[in-house]
C-alpha cells in the first residue's frame, strides 16, 4: 500500500475511534453525520455526488455503515474501505432503511445523536422520529467539527500544498489581466494555472471581479473587459485532497489613485496586526480587537464584521468547511490552538470609495500565526 495511502488509512481510523468514544461519554448508541466535510473526514469519500443524501452512522462500538444512492457503489467500494456501505435507490424510503439499521444496531429505543447544523438533516429527521418513536433523539453537531478544527502534521501538508497552488493562480491572475483584457479570460488562465499546478477544483470558484462589483462578496467572473484605470480583486484557494488555502490580492489595471495606495497600506498594517495577535491560548476576539483597534485609528471602514475564519477540508458550495465555522469576530469566545488554519482577512473602504480585500491562509504555530499563502501584499499596478 502507498505510504500516503496507508498514513490517511490510519488517521481516519483513530478519528472513527475518537468518535466512539464521545459516543460512549454521551451514552450516544449511534452517531448519524451527514454534512460531506465530515463524511469525508472520517470515510474518505471524495467525490461530487454529495448533492444526494449520505448518512454515515458512527454505532459507538463496530464499524461505520454509509447510506448513499446505490449507483455510486463503484466509487465507495473503492475510496471508502473502512465502512459497510449501504446502497439506497431514488424511490426507496432511506429513512426506513437507517432506522431498520438503528434498531439491529440498539434495539427499539436507542439513544441517536443526529447532525442538526447539517442542511441533510432534514431529509430524516422527522421520519426518523415516526419510525422510532421509543428512541431519544440528541445533536452530534459539532463532534466532528471539534476534531477537524486542529490539523494533523499530515493535514498541514496538504493545507501548504493547496497554498502553493494558490500563489500560483494568483501570479497567473496578475499576470493574464490587463487593458481590454476580459474577466474570463483572467478566470481561464487562473484555471489553467490551477489544474496544471494538481490543484483539485475547490469548493468555491475563483471570485474574479472589476469596478462596481468589487463589493459584490461571491459574484465571480463577467465578459467585462478591464481597462485602464480600473479596480479588480482576485479571491481564489487551491485545493488538494478537499484542503483549502484561500487567498486575495486587489489591484489595477495602470496607475493606482494615491488614496488606493493609502488605504492599501492600511489594509496590509491591520492584516499583519490580526497576524501577530494569532497565538495560541489567547481568544479569538482577542486577535479581531487587535484588528479593529488598527481600522479604527485609520478611519478605515470593514466591510465584513470578522477578519477571518478556520478553513481545511471544504466541498462545494464553499471553502469554510460547511457547518460549524469558527469566525475571527468581536464576541467569539474561541481559543485558539496549535495547528488551526485560518483564512485570515481584511475588507475595507473609505470615505473615496476605495475598496481593499487582502486575504492569506495562515497555520497556527507554537510561536503564532505565520502566512502559508506569500504572494507579494501590496496593491499590485498592472
Amino acid at each position: 500500500m502507498d505510504q500516503t495511502v496507508d498514513q490517511v488509512s490510519v488517521e481516519r481510523g483513530s478519528r472513527v475511534n475518537k468518535v466512539q468514544e464521545k459516543c460512549r461519554e454521551r451514552g450516544v448508541d449511534v452517531a448519524i453525520f451527514t454534512s460531506p466535510e465530515n463524511i469525508y473526514y472520517l470515510a474518505g469519500l471524495d467525490y461530487e455526488g454529495y448533492f444526494c443524501l449520505h448518512a454515515l452512522l458512527v454505532p459507538a462500538n463496530g464499524t461505520p455503515l454509509l447510506f448513499a444512492r446505490s449507483i455510486e457503489t463503484p466509487t465507495i467500494l473503492r475510496q471508502a474501505k473502512d465502512v459497510q456501505f449501504i446502497g439506497y435507490a431514488d424511490n426507496d424510503d432511506v429513512a426506513a432503511a437507517i432506522a431498520s439499521q438503528l434498531v439491529a444496531i440498539a434495539g427499539k429505543s436507542p439513544r441517536v445523536a443526529l447532525q442538526r447544523n447539517s442542511a441533510f438533516n432534514v431529509v430524516i429527521d422527522a421520519p426518523l422520529r415516526v419510525t422510532l418513536p421509543s428512541a431519544e433523539f440528541v445533536d452530534s453537531s459539532g463532534i466532528v467539527e471539534e476534531m477537524r478544527v486542529v490539523k494533523s502534521p499530515f493535514e498541514i501538508e496538504q493545507v501548504k500544498r493547496a497554498a502553493q497552488i494558490s500563489d500560483i493562480m494568483i501570479a497567473a491572475g496578475l499576470r493574464t489581466a490587463g487593458n481590454g483584457v476580459t474577466e474570463n479570460t483572467v478566470a481561464a488562465e487562473v484555471y489553467r494555472a490551477m489544474i496544471s499546478a494538481g490543484g483539485r477544483s475547490p469548493g468555491f470558484p475563483p471570485f474574479i471581479r472589476s469596478v462596481d462589483r468589487i463589493c459584490e462578496p461571491h459574484t465571480t467572473w463577467t465578459s467585462r473587459e478591464l481597462n485602464t484605470g480600473d479596480a479588480f480583486l482576485l479571491e481564489l484557494s487551491g485545493c488538494v485532497a478537499r484542503y483549502h488555502a484561500p487567498m486575495a490580492r486587489s489591484g489595477y489595471v495602470g496607475p493606482a489613485p494615491a488614496s488606493a495606495r493609502k488605504l492599501s497600506e492600511i489594509s496590509n498594517q491591520a492584516h499583519i496586526k490580526a497576524l501577530n495577535a494569532l497565538k495560541p491560548g489567547i481568544l479569538a476576539s482577542d486577535v479581531h480587537a487587535a484588528w479593529r483597534a488598527h481600522l479604527d485609528a485609520s478611519k478605515a471602514f470593514p466591510r465584513l464584521e470578522h477578519c477571518g475564519y478556520t478553513v481545511g477540508i471544504s466541498f462545494p458550495p464553499t471553502w469554510t468547511g460547511g457547518p460549524g465555522i469558527n469566525s475571527l469576530h468581536g464576541a467569539s469566545t474561541v481559543q485558539i490552538r496549535e495547528g488551526m488554519v485560518f483564512h485570515l482577512l481584511t475588507w475595507i473602504t473609505d470615505d473615496a470609495g476605495n475598496d481593499n480585500f487582502l486575504s492569506d491562509c495562515v497555520l497556527v504555530e507554537k510561536s503564532g500565526g505565520v502566512f502559508l499563502t506569500n504572494s507579494s501584499r501590496n496593491l499590485a499596478e498592472i
